[in-house]
């Protein structure tokens, strides 16, 4: 049989009140949540608390109760998560809570702690001078900054620079890595994860991202090297160490 589920907003708004745009912020993130979207429908809203009845098909039951027992557990993915976030957050701009309960309110239970979420202690801003390396994929900027994106992998970054130095970053579009120097602004959440808000580039120079075998080539090509006549040039190297005073 089909299972109703009741959403409740408390602290906030009365269905007299609450905004349309707003009701479909909700209904959205709702949406997200609970999944099996072609499965779950909009009943009714209740009186007294904002409260949003849906009514999950039949046969979306068990993936709609899976995914709601994940979240009431802590076992959510991230996508699952991220949904429980935006109504968590919602709420908490609306200085309201909530909870989703299932028709009987025992079997199936989600608090949403809304205003009364406590946030972790931030540290900064810090500044620091420093550099990042990446591949530029983004250069734009219509006042007096340049805003750049760049890739580390599967990390990006939004740096700034003044508008003078637009086209030298713009020739450097999917040109390989670069290292960029400048002054970045941190911030330091309480469990010791870093966050960049900000960083303003004032130099920048091109990585060689050849192969270390090339790089080799090039050494023994120079005119005053002694590599052109070893075979082995690491173990020359590691050879002389050995032989040295010190064991560092």
């Amino acid at each position: 049989m089909d299972l109703e589920f009741t959403f409740r907003i408390s602290g906030s708004y009365s269905p007299d009140d609450i905004p349309l745009e707003r009701l479909g912020e909700y209904l959205k993130a709702l949406g997200e949540l609970f999944g099996e979207r072609a499965n779950v429908h909009f009943r009714s809203l209740e009186l007294g608390s904002t409260v949003v009845r849906a009514i999950v098909d039949h046969a979306a039951v068990p993936k709609v109760e899976a995914r709601i027992q994940c979240i009431a557990t802590g076992n959510a993915g991230a996508a699952l998560a991220k949904a429980y976030e935006r109504i968590d957050a919602l709420l908490r701009d609306d200085n309201a809570t909530g909870e989703i309960a299932d028709s009987s309110g025992q079997v199936i239970h989600v608090d949403f702690p809304g205003r009364k979420r406590v946030e972790p202690m931030v540290y900064g801003p810090i500044k620091q001078q420093g550099t990042l390396d990446g591949t530029v994929f983004r250069v734009e900027g219509r006042d007096s900054t340049v805003h750049v994106g760049i890739m580390d992998g599967e990390r990006n970054y939004s740096l700034e620079a003044p508008a003078a130095m637009g086209k030298q970053l713009a020739a450097l579009f999917r040109a390989g890595p670069i290292r960029f120097r400048g002054m970045g602004t941190w911030f330091r959440s309480g469990n010791g994860a870093w966050d960049l808000r900000k960083f303003v580039i004032d130099g920048f120079d091109e990585l060689d991202d050849g192969p270390l075998s090339a790089a080799i080539a090039d050494i023994r090509n120079a005119p005053a090297s002694d590599w052109r006549t070893m075979d082995d040039p690491f173990r020359s190297l590691g050879e002389e160490r050995d032989d040295g005073e010190s064991t560092h």
